[in-house]
């Protein structure tokens, strides 16, 4: 009896020991040898005593993983040799070419083998495969040898992935560099033979036939893996396989026919199913980029991209689906739920083949960068858009964003000329605007300038001028708070460049009326506005030196005289809205009211709530944040009180959180008395507003169904002279100029809202923020009624 024990002991232990090592191994020695195994042990061991009962279980489970392992393998053998077949197919639909198509394929086959040994070589299993490549001794048939490259493909796919995770485990950054290095030689040393007797075409079906592998695979699992092996496979540049020294072919030969033909077919077939099957979306435009199949013309692949830009970005951006397609609902209801990992390669598919006449690219440039962070991606498509619209033209070659390092701007102005000729709604004027557009939305001026610098043409020279004026906002008050004034005359001499370059292209010596511009300061007083907001800068921060040293500088008089400086205040008060101007919160009805102070506690937060909502009336909002993703401030308003929010003060704590979750929370799900709740641009703020800390498990900030509405769209809609069309960049001090007689004053705008106390400025200008958009919004009502209510 002790013996049989024994016996089925070292049986059991054998089987456990074969399963294990052909589940460890490269996925096509699982192919080949796991039938075997489960030959072998089809019939099961009866156990002996309890304890063989767990070592059964496991042996059963791991049998159940090998099945498993196998069904897997062979549908994705299955899928690679049907999208081959396929394209093949297509490309030689009367057979007249089968001899040089396998010639093709077997050489195919053994340049991939060679990959698959030379990478199994470099891994601990040490296994060495042999498979049947057909060749001149025996029958040549089409389809065996379709079906042994398929094999060989995704075999060998699966030896680079092993390949990398020995190399790579532990992980690490010294062995993530010396896996690409090893997985680089391999696949070199394979595939760029030079001068040896492989035809460039059978190099070229090698990396189409492993990118179609590795496409296959589902992304879930070592996802990774695959880009550093497509990374290998591919060009590392934007240039088409035929550019690669090994690959070069005759311009029109047949073979050129043949990749391109098959790579086109094969791009189709992935583009249908990469979906549904969960393959690899970054191979697939890795594919288009190395064969280069792709492009406006090409209408059915441009309608397989537009389909899948619909699976991912949602159907707001395509063009097909546009019967509930508000972008407000989209913006300020249920947040989109976009895969990252897949947004960005459906991007470069869609800068590479162009797809324009089915999507929105406008819509689909701005949740790019605004929602996804992909500003890289979005300005590529943004060169895509400029490229189609310049391809006919005597325009210098655009600069694609490959050319600019990260998030440095440049002096430099495109030397692109706005070209009159052009239609003003072309789909670069759409998709280079909507990026600036966004980036000025975000408050990241630095981007803006860069962008609005680069597609200069397209963009417009009112959306220059204001990007690089509210830059150089931005940077001179960074400056004045490290003390560094020396930087400051730098900026002014950058808005004196671009005030020039505009006022030539716009002609403004020719305007009666001296209010171009788009933004919030008229672009012919902006070196004027520029130079008085450094000084009021540098007065602020006591650096009285530096300020005289500068007015001396530019001419002008800076005088630290009461009285001057009494006189300078009067004519900032006829031109800017004041707190204690008729009609505003700080003068009711002739009665003077204070700035409202910061509120930092549940207890003031309940009490002011109360008083904003008295009386049912539009709520207007806005919020301010400093570098964090949060909000540091947020103000609402109607057209009577004002009160401002310390966000991260109430948050901090579980009373605060409460107390923001029972008044902001409900405000801006629509369940109090407020009538409306409006904001300016508020698409940041509202997302700004979510991602603000909370100490308790549920936000008190609406995740869905947010009620806030955006006053731009009833602006344009009301008065469309204002409103522009296209999504026009908009600004708020020009628009309570226009509808309350005065302009707010920015100056506050890039200040540093994180810092406690709030200067008095900062609270003046904070709180009319709020309120401009309340009153703007009643003012509209009174003048065309009801029927326009947001």
């Amino acid at each position: 009896m002790f013996t049989l024990v024994v016996i089925q002991v070292l049986n059991a232990t054998i089987c456990l020991l074969l399963i294990e090592s052909a589940l460890s191994r490269p996925a096509a020695f699982v192919l080949k040898q796991a039938k075997g195994i489960q030959q072998t042990h089809r019939h099961q061991i009866k156990p002996v005593g309890k304890q063989l009962s767990k070592l059964n279980s496991r042996f059963c489970s791991l049998r159940n993983m090998a099945s498993l392992n196998i069904n897997a393998i062979a549908e994705d053998e299955t899928r690679v040799y049907d999208v081959l077949a396929k394209s093949l197919e297509r490309y030689n639909i009367d057979g007249t070419e089968n001899e040089f198509i396998i010639d093709t394929i077997e050489q195919s086959s053994l340049l991939i083998q060679r990959l698959g040994s030379e990478a199994l070589s470099h891994t601990t299993s040490n296994e060495t495969e042999e498979y049947d490549v057909a060749t001149d001794d025996g029958a040549r048939d089409l389809s065996s040898s379709l079906r042994s490259l398929s094999l060989l493909s995704l075999s060998t796919s699966r030896h680079l992935q092993s390949l990398i995770y020995q190399i790579n485990n532990p992980r690490s950054k010294k062995t993530s560099g010396n896996a690409w290095r090893t997985l680089q030689s391999v696949v070199n040393s394979s595939l760029d033979i030079k001068n040896a007797d492989v035809e460039s075409t059978a190099i070229a079906l090698s990396i189409l036939s492993l990118g179609i592998a590795i496409s296959t695979t589902d992304t879930d699992v070592g996802n990774a893996q695959q880009k550093m092996i497509a990374s290998a496979i591919f060009p590392n540049s934007p240039s088409h396989i035929f550019e690669r020294e090994t690959c070069k072919v005759e311009t029109g030969s047949k073979q050129e026919r043949l990749i391109k033909s098959v790579a086109r077919d094969t791009l189709l077939q992935l583009l249908g199913t990469v979906v549904e099957e969960n393959g690899s979306i970054d191979c697939i435009a890795r594919i288009e980029t190395a064969f280069g199949v792709g492009g406006e013309q090409d209408k059915e692949l441009c309608s397989a991209v537009a389909n899948l830009v619909k699976d991912i970005f949602g159907s707001g951006c395509y063009y097909f689906d546009s019967l509930n397609n508000d972008d407000e609902d989209e913006f300020f209801g249920t947040e989109l739920d976009i895969n990252k990992d897949k947004a960005s390669p459906t991007l470069a598919l869609v800068a590479q083949c162009r797809p324009w006449e089915f999507i929105k690219t406008d819509k689909l440039v701005r949740i790019a960068a605004a929602d996804l962070d992909l500003w890289y991606s979005a300005e590529l498509v943004c060169d895509a858009s400029v490229a189609s619209v310049t391809s006919n033209t005597n325009t210098e070659k655009n600069l694609m964003a490959t050319n600019y390092p990260k998030l440095k701007a440049s002096d430099k102005i495109s030397t692109q000329s706005i070209d009159s000729s052009l239609r003003q709604d072309t789909i670069a004027h759409l998709a280079t605007r909507a990026l600036i557009d966004t980036a000025l939305d975000l408050r990241l001026y630095r981007r803006a300038d860069l962008f609005a610098s680069k597609f200069y043409a397209f963009g417009g020279a009112e959306r220059f001028a204001e990007a690089r004026f509210l830059h150089a906002c931005e940077t001179i008050t960074k400056v004045v708070k490290r003390k560094q004034p020396q930087i400051i005359e730098k900026q002014i001499a950058r808005i004196d460049e671009c005030v020039a370059r505009v006022s030539e292209d716009l002609n403004l010596s020719d305007v009666d009326e001296h209010k171009i511009g788009i933004g919030e300061v008229p672009i012919e007083t902006m070196p004027q506005y520029i130079r008085d907001f450094a000084l009021r800068r540098l007065r602020t921060s006591n650096m009285s030196a530096a300020a005289s040293r500068l007015a001396n500088l530019w001419g002008m008089n800076y005088e630290e005289d009461p009285v001057v400086l009494a006189e300078e205040e009067k004519r900032r008060q006829l031109t800017y809205v004041q707190w204690n101007d008729e009609g505003s919160p700080g003068n009711i009805a002739g009665k003077s009211q204070p700035l409202p102070d910061l509120i930092s506690n549940a207890v003031d937060l309940a009490e002011e709530f109360k008083v904003l909502l008295q009386l049912g009336e539009t709520v207007g909002f806005d919020a301010e944040w400093g570098e964090d993703s949060g909000v540091a401030v947020l103000q609402l308003s109607t057209v009577s009180h004002s009160i401002l929010l310390d966000i991260p003060a109430l948050s901090s704590n579980d009373e605060g959180c409460r107390a923001l979750q029972a008044t902001v929370g409900q405000l801006f799900a629509g369940l109090t008395g407020a009538r409306y709740v409006i904001g300016f641009g508020c698409k940041e703020d509202i997302k700004r507003l979510r991602d603000s800390p909370c100490s308790r498990s549920v936000h008190w900030f609406p995740h869905n169904n947010c009620a806030a509405r955006d006053l731009r769209p009833l602006i344009a809609e009301a008065s469309p002279s204002l409103g522009g069309k296209g999504g026009q960049h908009l600004g708020l001090s020009r628009m309570t100029e226009s509808f309350l007689g005065k302009q707010l004053d920015k100056a506050e705008q890039c200040s540093d809202w994180c810092q406690r106390p709030l200067s008095t400025e900062q609270r003046e200008y904070a709180a009319l923020d709020a309120w401009a958009c309340a009153a703007i919004h009643a003012k509209i009502a009174k003048l065309i009624g009801e029927r326009y209510k947001v």
